[in-house]
């Protein structure tokens, strides 16, 4: 009996890595398949009919928002059902959901059809948080940090090489051969998570004591009314600033010429940054205290965003600018960590849920 359980924790151990590893990769080919689509929405709304700047404008700003939106609402919803019937069941739903209205996007006939389709991918997608779920409930305690640092890596690698392939490929075959080739992309994505993750969920006795069990009342015990309105800040913020980086640099440049090819760089650049925090600083937090390490990582973003308003030229502004983007992105996934080491791996699910859902309405609210 006991070597029957010394071998299956050994195999949860080997499992957690490979749940790591291949979640990873499909999370970069997921949000790779659905950042496809980013760089030529406007133009795609255009092909369908839609001329009118005024309305343009608006169409834009509907199709933007509403996914956040509907995530946030759904997020905690996903994430009780994970906690119920399965996180890999929720995984494979989000990227089969995917996959399917990103590849009716490019049959739409109107624009009505293409917001009704965004609706649909705010209801029923939400890759990020189903596979942070995944990854956190088959995870050790101790090795929240870094698993979960190394899977936000994901996002933004994902969130850089999308566009800039998508946009690529728009240019060449055609806005919905496009969407095609995203669809498929997610569902390759989707067949890796079917056939080689395997669901564990390590219950560590040593640290049970430690954990709370999901219920609303816990949720208003500090810290985590705070970390929930700190993911939404961090969200906010983040994303505020991200409409007006071409105008700040159009000021800087004095002219028009080779704006977007920068903007894309730094964007590029900012991705870049992120990803390395959550593959370096980000696994700090399985040696020293979560949460001190967020308010560090607060203070050094902040720092390092108040030259921006008092330096002139283009240079310092990208060196401040990924200075702060660096040290900011390693809050998130911290802040996962901890609320993952803090809740039982029963109830992680709702916890990831509750915590997409601020930062979602963060992301819909800011521009």
């Amino acid at each position: 009996m006991l070597f029957r359980s010394l071998c299956y924790k050994q195999s949860s151990m080997e499992q957690w890595r490979k749940n790591l590893y291949i979640t990873w990769f499909t999370q970069i080919l997921s949000l790779t398949g659905f950042g496809f689509m980013l760089p030529f929405i406007p133009l795609y709304i255009q092909e369908l009919g839609v001329t009118s700047t005024t309305e343009l404008r608006l169409w834009v700003g509907l199709l933007t928002a509403a996914p956040s939106l509907l995530l946030g609402i759904m997020a905690p919803i996903w994430g009780i059902l994970a906690d119920r019937w399965g996180r890999k069941t929720m995984m494979l739903r989000a990227m089969a959901a995917g996959s399917l209205i990103v590849g009716l996007m490019g049959l739409a006939k109107n624009v009505e059809t293409v917001l009704l389709l965004r609706i649909c991918q705010g209801l029923f997608t939400g890759t990020v948080t189903a596979s942070a779920t995944l990854v956190a409930s088959g995870t050790p305690r101790n090795r929240l940090s870094y698993a979960l640092g190394f899977l936000s890596s994901s996002t933004f690698i994902g969130f850089s090489f999308g566009p800039f392939i998508g946009g690529m490929l728009a240019e060449f075959l055609g806005f919905k051969a496009t969407f095609f080739i995203g669809s498929l992309i997610i569902f390759t994505g989707f067949i890796m998570v079917l056939l080689v993750t395997k669901e564990i969920t390590i219950v560590e006795p040593e640290h049970d004591k430690k954990t709370t069990t999901f219920s609303l009342k816990a949720m208003l015990i500090r810290p985590f009314p705070i970390l929930f309105l700190l993911i939404f800040l961090v969200r906010f913020s983040r994303m505020l600033a991200v409409p007006f980086i071409p105008l700040y640099i159009q000021e800087l440049r004095q002219s028009m010429q080779g704006i977007s090819a920068i903007t894309g760089i730094i964007s590029a650049l900012a991705g870049l940054a992120t990803a390395l925090s959550g593959l370096t600083i980000v696994r700090l937090g399985d040696k020293y205290n979560r949460l001190f390490l967020i308010a560090i990582f607060l203070g050094l973003g902040s720092i390092f965003s108040l030259p921006i308003f008092f330096t002139h030229g283009l240079v310092y502004f990208t060196i401040f600018y990924l200075a702060a983007i660096f040290f900011v992105g390693a809050i998130e996934p911290l802040m996962q960590a901890f609320l993952s080491a803090n809740i039982h791996p029963g109830n992680r699910g709702v916890i990831l849920g509750l915590h997409a859902s601020a930062g979602s309405f963060g992301c819909f609210l800011s521009p």
